[in-house]
């Protein structure tokens, strides 16, 4: 049984280069394409297992080409695909992603099976060896998924040793908001952005949305992703920032997917909360470096390299203890 369950959206990313993203109503000629395994969960998922963890997946595909695609891709970065839902009617999650010059990325999606993900199907003694489970907050946007976050996370208050960590997501902000924040105390860790952070607590500043959410509302801890500006920590009364890594920026597409394997993984095997966030930070930068998530590239000792190439930059003066922390743990497992 896996010590890692990931649960949340399982799709195919469509990826189109464009030199600029074009007016309404115009069109833009697309320099290249590409399909991949995609979804925010899958992309952390993957980047998880091929940090060398034991991950597994609960989602739910459709009985079609475009999923026989997916599993064999998760199969093939070392992740159990056992809980893994068919549906015979309603075809897997696709993804339109324009990519502009700069690396931003603009996302259209069709949700497909995933909306249909079921509850009832959910095997407790899969997660007999579980330590930590992962969820995306896009489960909160159909009854189906949402019912299934429910019962996993009553899964995990019954088991002492589960932590949760939470993905936060624009469109889940804004439409799913109240039942998000419903859940904040039984979630110990939350990976929003900064506009996220301001739409679940309905705050014009960042600190003081951080503020609310955890005193207010329960949040345990807080890691806002800032992309190229690092991230920021917010656990109780304590802030910390942590600065990114610098890497050359191809496609930011699954950056904040594979920081929240980064956080995950820093908080599993012990790390503190700032070491943890800057491993979120190198994950998280080196798959910008790539074509699409970018997540089945990631390898431990890219991420050590990345580390002690920043070892004594300035920007890394206040953090460096961080590093200090992130080298001592590679150089025990490499």
């Amino acid at each position: 049984m896996p010590d890692i369950i990931v649960m949340g959206d399982i799709n195919v990313d469509v990826v189109f280069t464009i030199p600029s993203y074009p007016l309404s109503g115009t069109e833009a000629v697309a320099t290249s394409m590409q399909m991949h395994t995609g979804g925010s969960a899958v992309n952390t998922a993957i980047a998880l297992a091929k940090m060398d963890m034991d991950v597994g997946f609960i989602g739910r595909v459709g009985s079609d080409s475009l999923a026989k695609q997916v599993l064999e891709d998760l199969m093939a970065a070392g992740v159990d695909c056992s809980a893994i839902q068919i549906d015979p009617k309603v075809s897997t999650g696709l993804i339109f992603i324009a990519v502009t010059v700069d690396g931003e990325r603009t996302m259209f999606g069709a949700r497909g099976a995933n909306s249909f993900t079921q509850a009832n199907v959910i095997d407790p003694a899969y997660f007999k060896n579980c330590r930590w489970i992962h969820l995306s907050s896009y489960s909160f946007l159909a009854q189906h998924q949402y019912e299934t976050i429910l019962t996993v996370l009553d899964i995990a208050e019954n088991s002492p040793h589960t932590r949760v960590s939470l993905d936060i997501g624009t469109e889940p902000a804004l439409r799913a908001r109240s039942q998000i924040v419903d859940l904040f105390p039984r979630i110990d860790v939350l990976l929003p952005n900064e506009q996220e952070v301001t739409l679940l607590a309905k705050r014009p500043s960042i600190e003081d949305s951080l503020s609310y959410l955890l005193n207010g509302k329960g949040a345990s801890a807080i890691i806002t992703k800032r992309g190229t500006n690092g991230c920021l920590l917010a656990v109780g009364d304590k802030r910390a920032y942590v600065p990114s890594f610098d890497v050359k920026v191809k496609d930011t597409t699954g950056a904040g997917d594979s920081f929240n394997a980064g956080v995950v993984l820093g908080r599993l095997v012990g790390l503190s909360w700032e070491s943890s966030a800057a491993l979120g930070n190198a994950l998280g930068g080196l798959v910008t470096m790539h074509d699409g998530s970018g997540a089945a590239s990631l390898n431990r000792n890219d991420v050590s390299k990345l580390i002690e190439q920043h070892y004594f930059k300035d920007e890394w003066a206040s953090a460096r203890p961080a590093l200090e922390e992130l080298t001592a743990w590679f150089e025990g497992i490499i």
